[in-house]
């Protein structure tokens, strides 16, 4: 009798009224003691609500529904097709709809709908996969905030590749403690892709010298990763990744191998050469000219570098046996490449070979690294 009323009554009632009364009578059905047949008679007039012309009275009813288990499902999947302002609160909260019917409006929502599903309390790790894959660059940023977000690690990786160009999603990715390291690498590549493409930068360095420049300092950056961060299969993975995406130079091996990395040389010839690890460090531990030729040549590596690769395996077990262990890396490297370059202007005299050329690079940003923690220990002493 009561909801019969209600229904009469709301046929002439101001907008405002209306609004106030079906947030009352939204709340009424969800946490009063009602009888089977009042809260099927409460269930109705809520349904015949979806039909009110006025979007005031729809958004009150989808604000008094939205966050409860208990809403009609008729009701909140017709609040999630109406109009935004309706449907977004249902969509950000309510625990009735179900990863199918919230995976559809990714591909095929507005913006602020995806972004209030980026947004909800929890975020299934299906879910999360689909916004990965097809949502816009928005709804992934606000699924990256979202501590309720479950992500897989091939999600985060979807993620990276799709918009790791943008600072926000690549700045929130980078800043995830566990970021796989293969994932933080493609992130550094992305950022050196963006420096080079900067306007200043373009303006000021040619085309090829940019190139250059960037690779250069990805390199770096993955060989520092590769030290600090992967190892065990996290080295497998990384190696796996720059194998894949053609990233597996020489370039790269020799700079670890300068850096004292031999681990990273190990795993990079394991997956080139198909060799087992045992196999591999044998040939690493023997460091003879027809041992290192055998290993580079099952790993594909051009001749040319078997005299760089020989001696600065040689290099690493001299320095291991005679220096400190404690002695800072940057030092290690410093005299891995002095070492190494003295052995290389005896095999080539040209001043113009690439590889003499990337050593003496690398001599010349070791020593500034050198330079670079010399000067931050001083500070810490006068800090002091």
């Amino acid at each position: 009798m009561i909801v019969a009323k209600f229904l009469s009554w709301i046929e002439t009632a101001p907008v405002e009224r209306r609004a106030e009364a079906t947030s009352a009578l939204a709340r009424a059905y969800l946490y009063s003691d009602l009888e089977p047949f009042e809260k099927q008679a409460a269930e109705t007039a809520l349904t015949i609500l979806l039909d009110d012309p006025a979007p005031m009275v729809r958004e009150a009813l989808a604000h008094a529904l939205a966050a409860s288990p208990y809403a009609p499902r008729q009701v909140i999947l017709t609040l999630i097709q109406d109009i935004e302002p309706v449907a977004v609160p249902v969509l950000a909260a309510s625990p009735v709809l179900l990863d199918g019917e919230l995976v559809d409006l990714i591909a095929d929502g507005t913006l602020p709908q995806q972004m209030a599903v980026a947004a909800r309390p929890s975020v299934s790790p299906s879910l999360s996969a689909a916004i990965a894959e097809v949502g816009p660059v928005e709804a992934c940023r606000v699924m990256l905030e979202n501590p309720g977000a479950q992500l897989a690690v091939f999600s985060l990786r979807r993620l990276a590749e799709r918009f790791g160009r943008e600072p926000m999603v690549r700045n929130a990715l980078l800043n995830m403690p566990g970021l796989p390291v293969d994932i933080r690498q493609m992130l550094i590549v992305q950022l050196g892709d963006a420096l080079g493409q900067l306007s200043l930068v373009q303006s000021f360095v040619s085309d090829e010298r940019r190139s250059a420049l960037v690779k250069d300092a990805c390199d770096k950056a993955t060989v520092d990763l590769a030290f600090c961060c992967a190892h065990g299969d996290e080295l497998v993975a990384l190696v796996e990744h720059l194998r894949l995406s053609g990233q597996l130079t020489a370039d790269i091996l020799i700079r670890g191998l300068c850096m004292g990395n031999v681990e990273l040389f190990v795993a990079a010839m394991v997956s080139l050469s198909d060799l087992s690890d045992k196999r591999v460090r044998a040939c690493v531990s023997d460091a003879s000219e027809s041992a290192v030729r055998a290993l580079c040549r099952k790993a594909g590596l051009s001749e040319r570098v078997l005299p760089t690769i020989q001696s600065a395996l040689i290099a690493y077990q001299d320095l291991s046996e005679d220096l400190d262990p404690e002695v800072p890396r940057s030092r290690f490297a410093r005299l891995m490449v002095d070492r190494i370059l003295s052995d290389y202007d005896g095999v080539i005299d040209d001043e113009l070979d690439d590889l003499h050329a990337l050593l003496r690079r690398f001599a010349t940003q070791i020593a500034r690294d050198e330079a670079r923690e010399m000067r931050a220990k001083f500070q810490q002493v006068n800090a002091a």
